[in-house]
This record gives structure tokens, sequence and C-alpha cells, in this order.
């Protein structure tokens, strides 16, 4: 099980986060998002990593040559489309700034199984729904009720929503997710704490060994 580390805004939390083990480092394009990092801070983050993490820019709903644009300037690995972007955009996209696509789903909002698996995208995020918010709602959503729906699902899921060092073991076991996503709760007063990074991913290589053993 790999983990995608989002809302990443200093270059300290991504090397630690990087440095800690993450496979995914997610940097928030979007100006709404307390999370927000502009692209030139992010490209200046990416470019001092080592590359062992993939960087992904999360951005919602916004223009097509300006996320085309941002992916080039950041050298993103992938683009988390985390709107209302058809596939279309996601296609287009993938073809002119080269990255991979993620494509952001709320469960039991505009989640369908046969939506996803349709959708031209290399993951599928599935997020908490929360009316009025895009993500980034710190709450989990039912992995039992989702559990058997996404099971039928053809493309590497990420899990967002809510997770934790004290709910990871818990997400592993009940929806086997490709990644776990996370980012709220490895805040304090609302920055990544590095201390909190490397507890987790100290977790997550615990988890690891007993799913391996």
């Amino acid at each position: 099980m790999k983990v995608k580390i989002c809302g990443l805004r200093t270059m300290e939390a991504a090397r630690v986060a990087e440095r800690a083990g993450a496979d995914f480092l997610g940097f928030i394009l979007w100006p709404e998002s307390r999370r927000y990092v502009s692209a030139s801070t992010a490209a200046s983050i990416v470019r001092s990593l080592r590359e062992d993490a993939l960087a992904v820019g999360v951005v919602v709903d916004q223009p097509f040559e300006e996320v085309a644009a941002i992916a080039r300037r950041c050298r993103f690995d992938a683009i988390q489309l985390h709107g209302h972007e058809s596939p279309e955009y996601a296609e287009e996209l993938r073809a002119a700034a080269d990255v991979r696509i993620i494509k952001a789903f709320r469960w039991r909002d505009d989640f369908s199984v046969e939506a996803a698996n349709d959708y031209p995208a290399d993951y599928i995020l599935l997020d908490t729904f929360k009316k009025g918010m895009v993500g980034g709602t710190g709450e989990a959503f039912r992995w039992r009720e989702a559990a058997e729906e996404t099971k039928n699902l053809n493309k590497p899921l990420l899990l967002a929503g809510g997770i934790s060092a004290e709910n990871a073991k818990e997400a592993a076991r009940t929806l086997s997710p490709f990644a776990l996503d996370v980012s709220g709760s490895l805040e304090e007063d609302g920055e990544k704490s590095p201390q909190k990074i490397r507890a987790f991913m100290q977790k997550i290589k615990t988890i690891r060994k007993e799913e391996a053993s």
C-alpha cells in the first residue's frame, strides 16, 4: 500500500515526506483552498526533490490552458482533477502536459464504479462527500459500505477523507486501496508537521510488514 501526502506547502515538509517514504506528494493549485500553493512555489519545491516520489498538482475546474501550463512549469508527474472535469479535458491534458491523471470522486455524491471505470484516468481517488466542499473535509466516509462497490473498480484506488495513523490499518483492511491519501491529520497549527509525517509513515511501514507476513 502506497501513500500520497497532500496539501504540501513548504520545502521542508515536502523533503521530510519524500525521505520518510511517501510515494506521491500533492500540491494544491486551487486558489480557494486553505492549502493553496502558488505554481512558482510548487515548481521550486519539486525541483528540490530527489524524484523518489511522484509530484502531483491538484486542481479544481480550472481552465485547461492554465492547468497545462502549470503542469509543464512544475514538472508534475500527475495532475489530480478534483472538480467536474470532463473525460475530454483529462485526455487532452494527458497529451498536452505528458502527465498521469488522478480523477477524484466523492462517495455517495458523484461516484459510480461505471463512471470511474470509463473515465480516462490512471488512478481513481475516492473522497468524502460534504455539501459545499470539494475536499479537505477531514472526515472519513462509510468504508464498509463502499468496499463492495469499489472491488469492481478496474483502476488503482486512492482513498482520501479523514485518513490518520489511528485508522490507516482499518482503511487498508476494509478497502485494500492502492494508496492512502492523507493531509489534515499530519498538520499542526495549519501546517504540515515533520514529526507527524514521520510517525504516519512509520505506521504505514508497520502495516506493510503485517500485510507481507
